[in-house]
């Protein structure tokens, strides 16, 4: 039996030893990661990046969007002089998260603004479940950012997520989600959510409130492949994957949302799979 004082610390990343000597009597700190496979703009390097993903963990939303810019030039003008498909995604990637970013920023001025004025409106039921899911979905998008570029899920940032997802639910209760089309939606981005930040089995039960008639919409199918590549179900969320990939649709726009697809966070562990990367064109 160790006597002593130490700290116990969980190393999540596949490549590391799953133990580590202990030493008794003296404290003992080491520094938990998670394993977050293979992030498109950590293939080259950015100072400016980091920063804004550190700054969206912060929830510093105007903060962010002015770094990712920063970003964007530093990797544009990088391949003007050295041209590579690396540089070209993170470029892609950087700015994608700028422009969401400036959205979040722009949410949180606007209900600041309404927070300081009179309001003689109650919303009703299908605007507040509208607001909720709308801004979940973004905060769920920069979770995964974030994570991917500190290694760890920002507690403050990933309750906000989670306290948005139920409300929309709750605002959805007595049978409003039933004129909206279900709550599917909500619960699988649940199950990403709670999945990425460890919570495995709320993760598999917010996952079994979907039906099969759901689960066979194909409204739904990206909502699943990010639930199953949070659980690291990598059959499943490429199998679900490839029937958006596969049958598009016809039209250059559907090309483009491919490529913003492929940018998600949500595929980084999948990320090198040839199965995987065969279901979009580069």
């Amino acid at each position: 039996m160790l006597r002593g004082l130490f700290t116990l610390v969980v190393v999540l990343a596949a490549d590391r030893p799953s133990s580590l000597p202990l030493q008794p009597g003296r404290t003992t700190t080491v520094t938990v990661t998670v394993d977050v496979g293979a992030p498109i703009e950590r293939a080259v390097a950015s100072k400016f990046y980091a920063q804004a993903a550190a700054a969206d963990g912060e929830q510093r939303w105007a903060d962010a969007a002015a770094l990712y810019h920063q970003a964007v030039g530093e990797w544009t003008a990088a391949a003007r002089v050295q041209p590579s498909r690396a540089l070209e995604l993170a470029a892609a990637k950087a700015e994608r998260e700028r422009q969401r970013s400036q959205l979040l920023a722009s949410r949180a001025a606007g209900m600041a603004m309404m927070s300081g004025a009179s309001n003689r409106f109650v919303r009703d039921p299908f605007t507040r479940r509208a607001d909720a899911l709308d801004e979940a979905r973004q905060l769920r998008a920069k979770l995964m950012t974030a994570r991917a570029a500190l290694e760890r899920v920002p507690p403050a940032l990933y309750a906000r997520t989670r306290d948005r997802l139920r409300e929309a639910l709750r605002a959805g209760a007595g049978g409003i989600a039933a004129r909206l089309g279900g709550d599917a939606e909500i619960h699988l981005l649940m199950c990403s959510t709670y999945a990425a930040a460890g919570e495995i089995e709320a993760a598999r039960l917010a996952r079994a409130h979907v039906t099969e008639a759901e689960r066979a919409d194909p409204s739904n199918v990206v909502r699943l492949a990010e639930c199953a590549a949070a659980l690291g179900e990598t059959r499943a969320a490429i199998a679900e994957l490839e029937i958006v990939a596969l049958h598009p649709g016809p039209g250059r726009s559907d090309r483009f949302a491919l490529r913003d697809l492929y940018l998600a966070n949500d595929w980084d562990r999948l990320r090198g799979d040839p199965k995987f990367e065969t279901l979009f064109p580069r």
